[in-house]
């Protein structure tokens, strides 16, 4: 090779490693803007309401999760962390301005529902944290979250979309749904008007107090249906899928029913 070629050669690799060095350099600048390039904004709502003894809260939520927490208050205190991500931070400042918190109030009902902005690109989010008087009556609808009962006493209505629905320490009737999801609700007494949980997509499992007095039928389509430590009496034909009997003697009407997934019910 002549000392020209040699000179073309080693100014052809030079260049490739400048190239090379140039590439890698465009990369971790993209890597290192944000998630997926976009900013993120946030913000806390707050809220303070008084509610009537037996009064009743509704919250809808589209993107987030909801958690209400029992007290021997007489007042709902609310606590929303708002969030928006879009391409710029302004843009992420004014989607979460764009965030409507609409309220309804009175002494005996208090209602929230979040409803998002629109014509905007990015994404938001609200995560409700609630504490509210134990004896109020909850109804809850969300699409895209979990949703977290602990100790309420009154009767309870919580549906998702997307997402799982636990409940804990729980006293009153109980009507809890999801499509995506599973479903786990532990009851301190099974009340008079009952419990029913339903799921497309998920499990359900369910713990009662031993000594309590009920109606149950649950039943899956692909899963199967199991009971422990409770003094059921079974009725009519039982299967890996189906079961239908009678706790200490019959009372209140439980109804459990998912199409994928298991059901556990349990006696503590």
């Amino acid at each position: 090779m002549t000392t020209k070629s040699m000179g073309r050669l080693l100014g052809h690799v030079a260049v490739l490693a400048v190239s090379i060095v140039t590439l890698s350099g465009c990369d971790v600048m993209v890597g290192m803007g944000g998630f997926g390039g976009k900013e993120l904004a946030k913000d806390q709502w707050r809220r303070t309401y008084p509610l009537a003894a037996g009064g009743q809260l509704d919250i809808v939520n589209v993107n987030g999760s909801i958690v209400t927490e029992a007290t021997d208050g007489t007042v709902v205190d609310v606590v929303a962390e708002r969030s928006a991500r879009a391409g710029t931070l302004e843009a992420a400042k004014d989607l979460l301005q764009g965030i409507q918190m609409r309220e309804e109030t009175a002494p005996a009902r208090v209602s929230i529902e979040v409803k998002p902005p629109s014509g905007f690109g990015g994404s938001t989010n609200v995560d409700f944290v609630v504490k509210v008087p134990r004896n109020a009556v909850l109804r809850l609808l969300n699409s895209n979250g979990k949703i977290t009962i602990v100790g309420a006493q009154g009767s309870i209505r919580a549906e998702v979309t997307n997402g799982g629905v636990t409940g804990r320490g729980l006293a009153g009737a109980v009507d809890a749904s999801t499509t995506n999801g599973s479903i786990s609700v532990d009851m301190d007494t099974v009340a008079g008007d009952g419990i029913r949980l339903g799921t497309t997509n998920g499990s359900i499992q369910l713990a009662l107090p031993a000594s309590a007095r009920a109606e149950i039928r649950a039943s899956c389509v692909n899963g199967g249906v199991s009971a422990t430590n409770l003094n059921l009496e079974h009725r009519g034909t039982q299967s890996r899928r189906r079961l239908d009997g009678t706790l200490n003697g019959g009372g209140s009407r439980i109804v459990l029913d998912t199409t994928n997934g298991g059901i556990k019910i349990m006696g503590k």
